[in-house]
């Protein structure tokens, strides 16, 4: 492409992006929403892979097209969140996705799923939180999760965008060069800051992604059922595709969090799950 095409669309796309619309969080995704910390000394389109955002963020819903949109769009950080109810739990997912991962396909999604328990003074209590990211599960125990005001703080690797829970006695918000997210309203205390810098992201509902389940076909959002579409070989998955020993992240998160703390495995009582409808469409 002709270098003066690119300023034309590069202009355009400045011109006509539109920033991620604020839409109305439930106070229980916001109170538990994570703090990220990333170390990116990157530039150019190597840092822009490191943002994560919306999956639409080049004002399209073609996702095989991503991957190359990086070079004319510009990003706001985005997260999307999930929030299923049980009688005894609130399962809480935040959800970080890229355009594009560092080892050279398009797409990544990575998530974190916090088993909130419901105490009589309707706060909560952090039983189990659970990471996911190239295709691996890791898990720590609520007790041992470092919480700065109250929010989860993870560490997201650049490039590769591995997830994981800081513990208990981290001080990565303490590092120098540290980038440092916290949800758009949340902004930490004092005695939490450094010298790094900080950023907010918005939070976005993964229902709004989870309406689009069946756009499938090339050229759209899926290529197959749970998986984005794209040109690559690397097939990339949403989060009602994350599955452990044939419990589903989305279908079954107070399952998991039994079987991930060693409990006996048994159907939960959940009185608010807007994934329950159209998940057997495989």
């Amino acid at each position: 492409m002709k270098p003066s095409v690119c300023c034309i669309m590069l202009l355009l796309a400045l011109l006509f992006a539109q920033p991620v619309a604020a839409i109305a969080v439930p106070d229980i995704v916001r109170q538990w929403a994570p703090v990220v910390c990333q170390a990116d000394h990157s530039d150019g389109l190597a840092a822009k892979q490191n943002v994560f955002t919306s999956v639409n963020y080049d004002l399209d819903w073609r996702l095989n097209n991503n991957w190359y949109n990086l070079y004319f769009y510009p990003l706001a950080h985005a997260m999307y969140y999930s929030v299923v109810e049980s009688d005894t739990h609130y399962y809480l997912g935040y959800y970080q996705y890229y355009p594009r991962h560092g080892r050279g396909y398009e797409h990544a999604m990575t998530g974190v799923l916090l088993a909130v328990r419901k105490l009589p003074d309707n706060t909560g209590a952090l039983d189990l939180l659970m990471t996911y990211s190239n295709g691996r599960w890791r898990t720590r125990d609520g007790e041992r999760v470092f919480l700065a005001d109250g929010h989860p703080v993870l560490q997201l690797r650049a490039g590769t965008h591995v997830i994981a829970a800081a513990g208990k006695n981290s001080r990565l918000l303490r590092k120098k060069k540290m980038q440092v997210l916290s949800a758009t309203g949340s902004r930490l205390g004092n005695d939490h800051q450094s010298g790094a810098g900080y950023m907010d992201y918005v939070l976005l509902p993964l229902t709004a992604l989870w309406e689009r389940r069946q756009d499938i076909g090339q050229g759209r959002v899926f290529s197959r059922w749970g998986y984005f579409d794209s040109y690559n070989a690397v097939r990339v998955s949403a989060p009602w595709a994350w599955e452990y020993r044939r419990l589903n992240w989305l279908m079954n998160p107070g399952e998991l969090t039994l079987y991930f703390t060693g409990q006996p495995i048994k159907a939960c009582n959940y009185l608010n799950h807007p994934y329950q409808a159209g998940t057997g469409n495989k």
